[in-house]
Parts: structure tokens; sequence; C-alpha cells
């Protein structure tokens, strides 16, 4: 199940849920109730199995520069 972040627009509380759809439309803040909310773009992880021969969780020596 994927796990969607989201900011209030109102309070500016940072939150995740877990959802099973894409539709934002019922996603309501657990602070204030607000549903003025924008989804922000979520980071990710990937493992590797063992024997592709890169340790999991390892990015292959990928520094993330330009």
């Amino acid at each position: 199940m994927p796990i969607y972040e989201y900011v209030c627009r109102n309070c500016e509380e940072t939150f995740a849920l877990l959802r099973w759809n894409r539709g934002d439309d019922d996603v309501s803040c657990p602070r204030c109730g607000s549903q003025n909310i924008k989804k922000l773009v979520s980071h990710f992880s990937c493992t590797f199995p063992a024997e592709s021969g890169t340790p999991s969780g390892d990015a292959g020596g990928f520094t993330g520069g330009g």
C-alpha cells in the first residue's frame, strides 16, 4: 500500500497516509481538520536481492550529485 505525504495549507502540518487509491477528495488534516491540503513529492527507497551483487539499501555508488 503506498504512503502519500501531505501538507496542510492552513496550519502547515505535514502528515502521511497509507492509501489504496489516489483520490485526495476525502483527505483532511489530522491537526485542524482542513481539507485545504497539498500532496508532497515523496522520497522512495529500494533494495536489491543479495544475489544481485549490491548490498541491500546501497545505491551502487550513486552520490546524488550532478
